[in-house]
């Protein structure tokens, strides 16, 4: 009767496993397709999750796999013949009126309770036990660079990039080894073709995602123009916003190529009208350079007494989704005083309200909401 209560005890707990699992792989499902409608909705967010979602989720479905699906029916078949043959065995042993007999039916007995009874007592008290100890989890493994690290620090170059390729033989397009091994070949063996090729190579490899793919050709671009090969570099960032439509990264490229070609000052002494008009054709080459775009509309408020043109230009820039924090929070403290200097104290109450609804939770909010008091004492 104890053992026919266990079986049932246990297979009550591999239904409730299952559909745990189940919901587990639904939810999982969900996510996945809530982050892929995120991302077509605003590329520019967890542009560089995309590789650790998948990975979760893979991580999930072989959990799953692992943990249920292949050994369910295997394991319930296999228990329920050892236990027909235990508790046969058991019943062989069983003399009545013989207490000796007792004790050794019970000890197939018990083998066979416990094959029904171990998986529960695996997940409840094997579970207390890891959360204590910290054993029985399970470490993903990794590249490990730290004798090729330690070598090129001793001056071994050649000997730690044949250490970093070993590794990526066992991990194949690991991201750090790769930028290791570049960084090697350009800094120590002098080598800058070999790695750019190396650079480009991770760019290649599509798994590691637009957001480290993008951080790599910013590097491999940062090389070509420290070595003074401006063109270079302005061929990978326009390839990166060819690549990046509408994102962040095209946002933040864009604003590198503009400053290779355009530097201006508001207070810069040349005419004004002369100013203006170099940034508006700046800014029909480069429409986002937000830097030219907050001169022009400096010029148009302070020295060329274009009110609404100012305003015009500020929109445009606040309109844009990728702008950081705090350049929202400077350009509308900079409309704040544009409007107090045209005697409109509500404006600028808008302005500084605007910044505390947009950031209530960043310091921007409390800076603005202490400005908002002094003009208010």
């Amino acid at each position: 009767m104890v053992l026919i209560s266990l079986i049932a005890i246990s297979l009550t707990y591999y239904f409730l496993r299952a559909r745990a699992q189940k919901r587990i792989l639904q939810e999982a499902k969900v996510k996945a397709r809530l982050a892929m409608t995120s991302y077509l909705q605003n590329p520019n967010v967890g542009v560089a999750s995309g590789d650790e979602s998948k990975k979760s989720k893979s991580s999930k479905i072989d959990q799953i796999r692992e943990f249920w699906v292949p050994s369910l029916i295997v394991e319930i078949v296999w228990k329920l013949i050892a236990s027909v043959i235990l508790v046969r065995f058991a019943s062989n042993l069983y003399t009545p009126n013989n207490p000796i007999t007792y004790v050794l039916a019970a000890i197939p007995l018990s083998m066979a309770g416990f094959l029904w009874i171990g998986p529960f007592l695996d997940y409840t008290v094997g579970k207390m036990a890891r959360a204590f100890y910290g054993f029985g989890e399970k470490v993903e493994p990794h590249a490990k660079y730290d004798q090729a690290e330690s070598k090129w620090k001793m001056g071994h170059p050649h000997e730690a990039i044949k250490l970093i390729e070993e590794e990526l033989e066992d991990f194949p397009e690991d991201y750090k080894g790769q930028l290791l091994k570049a960084e090697i070949q350009k800094e120590s063996l002098r080598d800058f073709a070999s790695a750019e090729a190396t650079l480009l190579e991770v760019a290649s490899q599509k798994k590691h995602g637009d957001g480290k793919i993008a951080s790599v050709l910013n590097q491999l671009a940062d090389w070509h123009l420290k070595a003074g090969d401006q063109e270079s570099a302005k061929r990978i960032l326009l390839g990166l916003c060819k690549s990046n439509p509408n994102s962040q990264i095209e946002f933040n490229c864009s604003q590198r190529i503009a400053r290779l070609d355009f530097i201006l000052d508001s207070n810069d002494t040349r005419d004004a009208s002369e100013l203006v008009s170099l940034c508006l054709k700046q800014l029909d080459q480069h429409p986002l350079d937000i830097s030219t775009r907050e001169q022009l509309a400096r010029i148009y408020f302070v020295r060329y007494g274009k009110t609404e043109l100012a305003w015009e230009e500020m929109t445009k820039l606040l309109s844009n989704p990728f702008h950081k924090p705090k350049d929202i929070s400077r350009w509308l403290n900079l409309m704040a005083d544009w409007h107090i200097k045209k005697g409109n104290p509500d404006g600028a109450t808008e302005c500084l309200e605007q910044i505390m609804s947009r950031y209530p939770n960043l310091p921007y909010c409390e800076q603005a909401n202490e400005r908002l008091m002094r003009m208010k004492a």
